[in-house]
């Protein structure tokens, strides 16, 4: 094994040892008693903060000053999801949905009939058997009825919620009295006799999203009672469909409704020290973050009081994700034990704002963050593809253009060029940096967020060309992935403040990802390490330090794998195994030798060793504690693994056609082979042997080998992230415009030959050119390194 190498697998294996010695949040030793009063969830949908109002919704309004809040995410199946997906995902304790109707309606949730099934219950199983999560609708009310526990149901949500596997409601349920008085009586004796009560209080839905009737899809014959029909499916003829939208209530009304029904539930509660959680478990129509309120003690820990609301699962202050529930129930009965492997985790308080206004002024403004990243992500995406296809194109055209370099037009022409190439590679991490400043509180957010992004581009291509680095080739472009692979590592390290809800992280309304490394980070902060690493080896192969400049190497990519993978920081599971490969091919190339097949299989045991090694110091820890790393190795020990891997797949397949990214990755792969195959062409081929570029490689030995190292871990990543080209097209957003910046500066630093058109001397690094500060002719020329 080369010496590299062993160095990089002794490095890596260090780093790994520490992190498992380190001891695991110890668990409290405290004994968990039963709360003492019963488990109460009030369940609505489509509530959001700003629906709550201290004179419109009483109830809740005294709820959020009393108890711990949070925003919810209940991104299901699909983006946009309906009432019946938010109580099937309690059902669950997974993602699931109804079947997507052709209309794309929402189904109005109906109380079982006499035959005791929900309805609409095959559908149900339909599609969850369609779907590629696990779900099991009726895991809840199985594991209920199985344990003994008592259970009351009120309303036709709660009645899915509550369901078994065979869509009979476990327990006892219950219709929602018409009286705001019969209610609260309802919930009183309910109260006295179970451990678990479920109530429906009711939907909020936006003009043009009313839930419709709808006759069971899979068995068409189970005709409803006529007593039991809704509302256009047999009865009065005021009953026809669509005679309820002429008259859709407003938010308003809808919201003092839902407020009115959950203040009858904390009626018949009184005196009692029940635990309550409300949560709106699915949007109105428009995606957007919903309410979480819980008051009550906990059998461990401090109780939901004055806080902010958490989970595992998000490990943000003041967020959780709806599939958190069912986590929540269960560990409030002491029955999470019993449970199944869940993608969710128990939802916790946490500290935050003194007051409850200022909890709630905070939970508004996340929720404003979140909806206005979904105003600016596209056109960004598009027109940052936009600006680089066209890099690409002048790029093709300028950097291989015969002439003099030191004349116009081609001069100014690659001046535009570099600082070009420099401000597009300073875009991604630029979009991240927007976080600092809170564009979104703007009144005209769009315009703010563009103000911010190209002030920040500004800023970081300024500082690439000002300082002294500018006097080396990959200087600028050196500075450009610094400041990209800086910021991100600090902000996994920090929490993730940076990487949620930015045009290329992870946004919390479609709750893929809420802390952490996002696959387009990996990719930049890939791209951007292979590309800073080969400026730090670079520099001191010049000066002859060959052994300390494999080291470097080393040590950059192993602070990388461990802010990538660890479970505290970046908790990515992809990630390590392709910055392992990236780094040990880099490292190898630095030592003098060549990559052979050989030392890629066993670099990929190793990359393969230390993320399972990350998942393992992950699920050694108490489950509340876990990322996803942990809990996808409960999945697997589980038996979900294929789950997991066929929705990864899935969702690889559906985003490998998207012309975003194709641009990117064909247009960036095909200007690099431009580059870097060009002047290797003897006569007759592509460029001749009089190639422009042709001194750029001799001038940078290690530009070919850091191209192959970034290309095989992005390609390792397309394959195992399910974010798919994604990944190699965000990296190719970075690394190929620090390459066409670094072949302008080459250009722009060369001597131009009266016969050679203004190519570098075929014989050896041109004088005073390569290396120097091309706005200082008079600079020492560099010397040529040896690799």
């Amino acid at each position: 094994m080369p010496r590299s190498l062993r160095a990089l697998a002794a490095a890596l294996l260090a780093a790994l040892a520490v992190l498992l010695g380190t001891p695991a949040q110890a668990l409290d030793p405290a004994v968990p008693e039963p709360v003492p009063g019963p488990v109460v969830l009030i369940g609505v949908t489509g509530l959001r903060w700003d629906d709550v109002g201290s004179l419109t919704t009483p109830a809740l309004w005294g709820l959020s000053r009393e108890g711990s809040v949070g925003a919810v995410a209940t991104r299901s199946v699909r983006a946009r999801n309906c009432p019946a997906d938010g109580w099937l995902a309690v059902s669950a304790g997974n993602r699931a949905a109804d079947l997507l109707a052709d209309d794309n309606k929402c189904r109005l949730l109906r109380d079982p009939g006499e035959s005791g099934e929900v309805p609409g219950w095959d559908d149900y199983l339909a599609a969850a058997r369609s779907e590629s999560y696990g779900a099991r609708p009726g895991m809840l009310g199985d594991l209920l009825a199985r344990t003994g526990t008592t259970v009351t149901g009120i309303g036709p949500g709660a009645a899915v919620a509550l369901a078994g596997s065979d869509g009979v409601p476990v327990g006892e349920h219950l219709r929602v009295p018409s009286e705001q008085r019969g209610l609260a009586q309802a919930v009183r004796a309910a109260a006295e006799s179970s451990e678990l009560l479920v109530v429906d209080a009711g939907v909020i839905r936006d003009p043009g999203h009313a839930t419709v009737p709808r006759l069971p899809s899979t068995t068409p014959t189970n005709v409803p009672d006529p007593d039991d029909a809704p509302p256009g499916l047999g009865g009065a003829d005021d009953d026809l469909p669509g005679s309820a939208a002429i008259v859709e209530p407003t938010r308003a009304q809808q919201a003092v409704n839902v407020d009115a029904r959950i203040d009858a539930v904390l009626e018949g509660l009184a005196r009692r020290d029940a635990t309550v959680l409300v949560v709106s478990l699915a949007d109105s129509g428009r995606s957007a973050l919903q309410v979480a309120v819980a008051t009550g003690p906990r059998p461990l820990g401090p109780q939901f009081a004055e806080s902010l609301l958490t989970s595992g699962s998000t490990r943000q202050p003041g967020v959780v994700q709806v599939t958190d529930v069912t986590p929540t129930l269960l560990s409030l009965l002491l029955l999470e034990d019993e449970a199944p492997a869940l993608p969710g985790a128990q939802i916790v308080p946490v500290p935050g704002p003194a007051t409850g206004g200022a909890r709630v002024a905070l939970l508004r403004d996340v929720q404003r963050e979140a909806s206005a990243i979904g105003l600016v992500f596209g056109s960004f995406s598009a027109r940052l593809v936009l600006a680089q296809a066209a890099l690409f194109v002048a790029a093709a055209i300028i950097l291989v253009a015969r002439g003099r370099a030191d004349r116009a037009p081609l001069r100014p022409a690659l001046r535009v060029l570099k600082i070009s190439a420099l401000a597009l590679a300073s875009a991604p991490v630029a979009s991240f940096l927007t976080g600092l400043v809170p564009w979104w509180r703007a009144d005209r957010q769009v315009a703010a967020f563009w103000a911010v992004l190209l002030a920040w581009i500004a800023v970081i291509t300024g500082a690439a060309i000002a300082g002294p680095w500018r006097r080396h080739v990959l200087g600028p472009a050196g500075v450009v992935a610094g400041v990209t692979v800086l910021t991100l590592a600090l902000d996994a390290v920090t929490g993730s403040t940076l990487v949620i809800d930015s045009p290329m992280g992870a946004h919390r309304i479609l709750a893929a990802r809420f802390y952490g490394m996002s696959n387009q980070a990996f990719a930049l902060i890939t791209a951007g390490g292979v590309l800073l690493a080969v400026v730090v080896a670079d520099t001191l192969l010049r000066a002859g330090r060959r052994r300390l400049a494999v080291a470097s190497v080393v040590a950059i990519g192993v602070a990388l794998v461990v802010v990538d993978g660890a479970p505290a920081w970046g908790a990515d599971f992809g990630g390590p195994p392709a910055i392992i490969l990236a780094f040990a091919m880099l490292a190898v190339a630095v030592s003098g030798r060549r990559v052979s097949w050989r030392l890629v299989l066993v670099v990929g045991a190793v990359g393969v060793a230390v993320v399972l090694g990350f998942a393992l110091l992950d699920w050694m820890r108490p489950a509340a504690d876990r990322t996803h790393l942990g809990r996808f190795l409960d999945t697997v020990l589980d038996g979900g693994l294929w789950d997991v891997v066929w929705r990864k797949l899935s969702v690889n397949l559906r985003v490998l056609t998207s012309w975003r990214y194709l641009v990117l990755a064909i247009g960036g792969v095909a200007l690099t082979w431009l580059v870097l195959a060009g002047p290797r062409a003897h006569r007759g081929g592509l460029l001749g042997a009089g190639s422009p570029l042709a001194g750029l490689q001799r001038e940078v030995p290690l530009l070919r080998p850091a191209v192959a190292a970034t290309g095989a871990a992005l390609a390792v990543g397309f394959l195992m992230n399910d974010s798919g080209i994604v990944v190699p097209a965000t990296g190719i957003a970075l690394a190929v415009p620090c390459l066409v910046a670094a072949s302008a500066q080459w250009r722009l630093g060369a001597r131009a030959d009266d016969a050679g058109g203004g190519a570098p001397d075929a014989d050896g690094p041109p004088e005073g050119g390569p290396g120097t500060d091309v706005s200082d002719r008079g600079a020492a020329p560099s010397t040529s390194s040896s690799a």
